[in-house]
């Protein structure tokens, strides 16, 4: 925006006049700055002026916000008549200045100038008292500020409620001033962007605090002698709600406000809407926290009840703002009160939950989904995890809350429905919907919670059933409401229900599905319920069959193929116990062969093949491995037609890439659940030696995979799904009854992999590196080849980052997985690095790193530092040796003044400003290493800051070296008092753009 300080460069701020310069003595240079800024004004409002004449007034009048003669220029600016200076909005940008300049350049004043600054700024507020508002709020929000940096101003509320309500007769002109005031300044209390100390913003919120009577008895006198005069009735309530907001009122004074009795019947005017159920929202918060909570909820909760007829009003109106914002008031009521009313006044619980079931049965999904939390709460205390009420009470409160989530159910079903015109829908339209609809499943998993799953399919199998006779006769039309009713079905299954498993209408339920016709979204959500009901299924496998049938013949449409595949996935997963005999897998895997001749997504087909996964792991040894080649052999025919179609190097990577994923689903998810047993082994000697199943595909696949390399080496989409048919099937075999049979591939695999990278340095065969030594890091035999690889990729890696100035920020992927790779090697075997000539480049490039913008490549950088740090203080349980502790210590104590300035640096303003956060950890791991010798790093690092900064940093210094941040906490963390220094410093360089 055209009038909003957005800090300033180095260069600019040493054009500025010193510092501490008293804010009124700027005589000769004003002059001049104030006729510099009437003229950019002029240009900006001369509709005559060109787009680069705008551009560089807009930076200039950006520029002066941050010089000191913008003290006085915008003082002298607010001075001036409208005529005087164009159109007016001089008068805004001097106010944002003035507001800025206190904010963020405080110090810039003598302590003797802030009294006259003061009354200069109030002078201004009853000048715009009657507008222009913006201009208005500005300085008020500046006076503000100024509070709340102006310690010797003790008596902030009494000398404004003093200066603003004498003489009497100027006392209702002078009000819309003073309301403002005492609006903005419970909110600039809370304003973290203003750099005060902790210790000050406590004393200015108790000085607040102790003046809550005596603004509550102004208002109260506002309501007395102004109540006909609705623009100072607006401000009054607004400026309730910001102290309510503050929680800085007390209760007895509160209740006994005539403003309360005045909001609840200010609803029912149109101007005073608004803000006084904003008042009223505020309230319900406010004493949902105080002490005194049951008798201020006694004299609200009635009144709340009272305003549903405005609610229905609105509804009949067609007025869905007023309606939304009623609904907002009804169910922050029951959320704030809810424990309380289901403890003690139950009558009024339940009708807070009529109130809000109203909001729920909104036609428009935004007003329904604010009702949404309410619902799960409620549901938690009857029948989850709350601990309000006891069992008996609890039995009572599903009988009282029942019919309320009866009619929830019928609400929900109808905001499931699509609308009518969902046919001519965009695809953002649908993602909307769809996740509207996710909303809405989540509520009816928590009525099903209250009313038990059982009865609430019953409900939607009945809905369901009395809509197919009409249904039959124009399904085209109206298959909305049959899929509304299906959909929810859908959302209401459990696993923690007996009663469900034996339950007839879900028997009957599981036979209607089949025969409904494929219209609209139907055929997809009947064959995703079958998916969803995978469970009930595995117990009632003489329905299996005819599922399967219903599910497999919605692959062979595109609109539903999705679905069936991931209802696919799920019913094998859940019944593969069942679908594990020969004749049946022959079946499946049939299905399977045939899916190739159809026009699937590649999402389609992982999920199949996830699917037959599921039911060759439960297959007799013996099997599995011919059953895994089963499903691969189509695979990898396709893969080596699409290898030889490539040639050399070209094209073809995305059919590769597709294939490759496939072919890792079987890899990582077949898991037979135990090994040989003595008879197995008797039966069938050859499973004496028997490895992981998966571990014998991927032999047999080898030469396939190393081809992959030859043909797309280059193309890192395909190299990052070829290393993860590797990494998932080294996952695979991590546990379970083959555990560790992966190991037998990785003194091939490691050294196949590092020449790779040394040809194409693509991160993830670093990843692939990190995954073999995470998992086999303790076997001494690996050791040598684990050396090999970190060192040769390491050089590798050095080789690629030191090319040209860029290629760090131009690397991240490299970045990221390599100092992974890194922490790895420090946690599980450090000597690989610390006791290396590596350490060093190392250590370099991560300092380099530290200022990478890319987030998961700045995070692993930081994660290294840390881990180096925590090391040498002694927080990384490992095998660390004398000799490895000692050229760790070597390396800080040599280098550690480089992490120092990279540190600084990069907190100072070079990576975003959430991601200080996570270097306050390694800054202060840093300066504890050696305190003497590390404030001397930070000292350097500081001055080699622009100058602007300096005054920063010595605060950041003074700050971080105190006692009191210097202690470290158990976890070896930053505590607050490091982090809200490291923090404040950089708030401070990000202001002035010092980098």
């Amino acid at each position: 925006m055209l009038y909003n300080r957005t800090g300033t460069t180095d260069d600019q701020r040493r054009e500025a006049a010193p510092r501490r310069e008293s804010w009124h003595q700027r005589s000769g240079r004003t002059c001049a700055a104030m006729e510099n800024v009437k003229q950019a004004f002029a240009v900006l409002q001369n509709p005559q002026s060109q787009t680069e004449q705008i551009r560089e007034a807009n930076h200039w009048l950006e520029h002066f916000q941050s010089t000191t003669e913008a003290w006085t220029v915008a003082d002298q600016l607010l001075s001036l008549q409208a005529d005087q200076v164009g159109n007016g909005s001089a008068h805004v940008f001097a106010a944002q200045t003035m507001r800025a300049k206190i904010q963020y350049d405080w110090a810039e004043l003598p302590a003797d100038s802030h009294g006259a600054l003061r009354d200069s700024l109030l002078a201004h507020v009853v000048r715009f008292g009657g507008g222009p508002q913006p201009v208005l709020t500005q300085l008020c929000l500046a006076v503000a500020t100024l509070a709340l940096h102006m310690e010797a101003w003790q008596s902030v509320i009494p000398d404004l409620i003093g200066r603003f309500t004498t003489p009497a007769a100027d006392a209702v002109a002078k009000l819309p001033c003073l309301l403002e005031l005492l609006t903005v300044l419970p909110e600039e209390a809370e304003n973290f962007k203003v750099g005060v100390m902790p210790r000050r913003r406590d004393e200015f919120r108790a000085g607040l605090r102790s003046c809550g009577q005596q603004v509550l008895a102004l208002l109260a006198m506002v309501h007395d002698q102004c109540r006909s005069l609705q623009p100072l009735m607006q401000a009054a309530l607004r400026c309730l709600a910001s102290w309510l907001k503050g929680s800085l009122v007390p209760e007895d004074a509160l209740m006994a406000s005539p403003l309360l009795a005045f909001a609840f019947g200010a609803v029912a005017d149109e101007k005073l809407f608004d803000e006084a159920v904003d008042m009223l929202v505020d309230l319900v918060h406010f004493t949902h926290h105080t002490e005194a909570r049951a008798q201020l909820v006694a004299g609200i909760v009635p009144h709340v009840l009272g305003l549903v007829p405005h609610f229905d009003a609105a509804v009949q109106a067609e007025d869905e703002d007023k309606a939304r914002t009623l609904c907002r008031l009804f169910t922050e009521t029951g959320e704030q009160y809810l424990q309380l009313l289901i403890a003690q006044q139950l009558e009024w619980a339940v009708g807070l939950s009529g109130a809000i079931l109203r909001g729920a049965a909104h036609p428009e999904p935004e007003i329904a989904e604010i009702t949404f939390n309410f619902w799960y709460m409620l549901s938690e205390e009857i029948a989850g995890g709350g601990r309000t009420l006891t069992d008996v009470q609890r039995v009572d409160a599903r009988n009282r809350f029942g019919p309320c989530f009866v009619q929830l159910l019928k609400a929900l079903r109808g905001l499931a429905e699509f609308p009518t015109d969902s046919d001519g829908w965009h695809e953002d339209q649908r993602d909307d919907f769809r996740r509207f609809r996710y909303a809405v499943g989540d509520v009816l998993t928590d009525a099903c919670k209250v009313l038990t799953s059982t009865s609430c399919i019953q409900e939607s199998y009945d809905a369901l059933n009395s809509r197919l006779q009409e249904f039959a006769s124009n399904p085209q039309r109206l298959w909305r409401g049959v899929e509304a009713c299906v959909f929810c079905a859908r959302q209401m299954i459990t696993s923690n229900e007996p009663a469900f498993f034996q339950a007839e209408v879900v028997h009957k339920l599981m036979q209607v599905l089949p025969t409904l016709p494929a219209v609209g979204e139907l055929s997809n959500t009947a064959i995703r319920t079958v998916g969803t009901y995978a469970n009930w299924l595995s117990r009632h496998p003489e329905v299996l069959p005819q599922m399967l049938t219903f599910v497999t013949r919605g692959l062979s449409s595109d609109k539903s193929a999705a679905a069936a595949s991931q209802a696919m996935k799920h019913l094998c997963d859940a019944c593969a116990e069942h679908l594990a005999e020969e004749s049946t897998m022959a079946e499946l895997l049939q299905m399977y062969h045939s899916t190739f001749e159809l026009e699937l997504h590649t999402a389609d087909r992982v999920d199949l093949v996830a699917a037959l996964s599921f039911v060759v792991s439960q297959l007799p040894l013996s099997h599995v491995l011919p059953a895994m080649q089963a499903v691969a052999q189509p695979l990898i025919v396709r893969l080596q037609a699409a290898l030889d179609r490539t040639g050399a190097a070209g094209s073809g990577g995305g059919e590769v890439s597709a294939l490759l994923e496939q072919l890792c689903v079987l890899l990582g998810k077949v898991a037979p659940a135990s090994a040989p047993s003595s008879d197995d082994i008797a039966r069938d000697p050859r499973l004496q030696d028997m490895h992981h199943p998966a571990v014998q595909l991927l032999q047999q696949l080898w030469g396939v995979l190393d081809s992959v390399f030859a043909r797309h080496g280059s193309d890192s989409k395909v190299m990052e799904k070829l290393c993860r048919c590797y990494k998932h099937t080294s996952r695979n075999t991590a546990q379970g009854p083959f555990r560790g049979d992966f190991k037998l591939l990785v003194p091939h695999l490691l050294p196949q992999v590092t020449g790779w990278f040394e040809q194409q340095p693509h991160s993830c065969f670093l990843y692939v590196n990190n995954v073999c030594l995470k998992g086999y890091y303790d076997s001494p035999g690996l050791l040598q080849v684990f050396s090999d690889a970190f060192n040769r990729m390491s050089i590798a890696t050095f080789r690629l980052l030191s090319l040209t100035p860029t290629s760090i920020p131009d690397n991240p992927d490299v970045v990221d997985d390599y100092f992974e790779l890194c922490s790895t090697v420090l946690l599980r075997s450090p000597s690989l690095l610390l006791e290396t000539q590596l350490v060093l480049t190392a250590f370099q490039c991560a300092c380099a790193g530290l200022h990478i913008q890319h987030r998961e490549a700045h995070r692993a950088v930081v994660g290294f530092m840390e881990h180096l740090l925590q090391i040498h203080h002694g927080g990384v349980r490992g095998p660390i040796t004398a000799t490895t502790y000692t050229a760790l210590e070597t390396l800080l104590i040599a280098n550690g003044s480089q992490l120092m300035q990279a540190l600084i640096v990069a907190i100072a303003g070079m990576v975003p400003p959430t991601r200080v956060r996570f270097l306050s950890p390694v800054l202060k791991g840093l300066v504890t290493m050696d305190v003497r010798t590390t404030r001397e790093w930070a000292e350097n690092a500081v001055k080699s800051l622009p100058p602007d900064g300096h005054m920063d940093g010595a605060t950041l210094l003074q700050a971080i070296y105190s006692p009191e941040a210097l202690v470290r906490e158990d976890r070896g963390t930053s505590d607050k008092a490091f982090d809200h220094a490291v923090e404040a410093f950089s708030s401070a360089c990000r202001r002035r753009r010092l980098v």
